[in-house]
């Protein structure tokens, strides 16, 4: 007997929950032939590109045709989309999007990666958040592709600085010639600066009584002046500095340092769970481990250029670069140290950043490792700054100014670190 109920007590032949496993097994597929297959094997993006998504496009469109029409909500509200993806079919398809469409990114980025002759093993972090997150790996491939082509080459062109023309042209010739490297890694800083922010604004979770994004915001942060410092530094010390070793090894080290601490950083973040001091599984704490090894190399890695200042520079500029080294790895690395070897960087008080000072989180009501650690690593800016304006001055007269400088902030540096171990907070 003929009928036009649509209803069958039988279900379909073919289950939205099948298409979904079949789907997730041939996008990985595709993902495995991208990332296993040598670059040389040309199929490999043709079943990455190709076949597979067109297999996912096959079936994205058969569900759609099978299943919109039975689907309520729509795009216009958060109530609509939501109510759009109760149906299984809506929700099935709405992931072989997300497959096929990250699938096709992640050949991009490749591509992409091939022309700027990046490795496939720097690229698998990459293509790993492409895999997860879509979006969230091509931001952090294209960060990388732009900070590994200024990295490329010399860090700048051999230009000679001097400090006859006043402390404005000295400090205008060493941003001219700043290395790029160093920059390139500082602008990659600042590049994540913004999503960062975004995510504290989003996130209501609270982390020792703080926003959990605010410690990656503050490294972030931190580490883009550092590099920027750097970059302005490797001028200054002298004209051969910037064809060095230790300059293009301080790219290098800082760029890979820096990719591994903000990753964990960042991912500790997104977990709501800390990123230091925390011992609670072996992979955590091995992880805090590598992070210490990274901060020392990242404090050490610059400390040739005292020497090199010491040879090619006089006066109060030599100062300022010598004395800031010495400041940022004897009392920043110092106190790191000391801070690294506690359970927590407060000492009494309530051992918590919601009744610390706004952003930095430094404790009123207890000591706080962390103001010495700060001032001992920023001494190498104010150093650096005093050097420069002391340059014009004549040599003896703008060295003696920049010593007693530097003393006054080692002292200043000694007595906070010396009242946070007392438990005794800032006034």
């Amino acid at each position: 007997m003929p009928t036009h109920d649509l209803a069958s007590a039988s279900g379909p032949i073919l289950a939205p929950a099948t298409v979904f496993g079949a789907a997730n097994t041939i996008a990985m597929l595709g993902w495995l032939a991208l990332v296993v297959l040598p670059r040389r094997v040309r199929a490999r993006r043709a079943i990455a590109a190709g076949a597979i998504p067109l297999l996912l496009a096959v079936a994205y469109s058969a569900l759609i045709a099978a299943g919109w029409s039975r689907a309520d909500g729509g795009f216009d509200s958060i109530a609509g989309v939501r109510s759009l993806f109760a149906s299984d079919m809506a929700l099935v398809a709405g992931w072989l999007h997300y497959l096929a469409f990250d699938l096709l990114v992640g050949t991009v980025i490749d591509e992409r990666a091939e022309r700027a002759s990046i490795g496939r093993l720097a690229l698998l972090p990459a293509l790993s958040l492409t895999f997860l997150f879509g979006p969230l790996g091509w931001l952090l491939y294209r960060t990388q592709e732009w900070v590994t082509l200024r990295m490329r080459g010399d860090g700048m062109p051999v230009t000679e600085v001097t400090v006859a023309s006043g402390w404005i042209a000295t400090l205008a010739g060493a941003m001219r010639g700043a290395d790029r490297r160093l920059l390139a890694i500082a602008g990659g800083l600042l590049m994540i600066v913004p999503p960062t922010a975004m995510a504290a604004l989003l996130d209501d979770r609270t982390l020792d009584g703080a926003n959990p994004w605010i410690k990656p915001l503050k490294f972030e942060l931190s580490l883009a002046v550092y590099m920027a410092t750097l970059s302005v530094l490797v001028p200054l010390a002298g004209t051969h500095a910037a064809t060095s070793r230790t300059a293009r090894w301080m790219a290098w080290i800082g760029a890979t340092t820096i990719l591994l601490e903000m990753l964990w950083i960042i991912f500790q973040a997104g977990r709501g769970a800390r990123s230091h001091f925390n011992l609670s599984t072996p992979f955590e704490g091995t992880m805090y481990g590598v992070m210490g090894v990274g901060a020392v190399l990242l404090v050490l890695m610059p400390l040739p250029l005292a020497l090199v200042a010491w040879r090619a520079r006089s006066g109060g500029l030599r100062a300022g670069v010598v004395a800031g080294l010495l400041l940022n790895v004897l009392l920043g690395g110092a106190f790191g140290a000391i801070l690294s070897a506690r359970e927590s960087h407060f000492i009494g008080g309530d051992g918590t950043d919601a009744t610390g000072l706004p952003f930095v989180g430094w404790s009123t009501t207890g000591g706080d490792l962390r103001i010495a650690h700060f001032l001992g690593l920023h001494g190498l800016q104010a150093m650096l700054a005093i050097g420069v304006v002391a340059s014009a001055w004549r040599p003896r007269t703008g060295t003696i100014a920049v010593w007693t400088v530097a003393t006054a902030w080692a002292a200043a540096t000694v007595t906070a670190g010396t009242l946070a171990l007392r438990g005794v907070p800032l006034p």
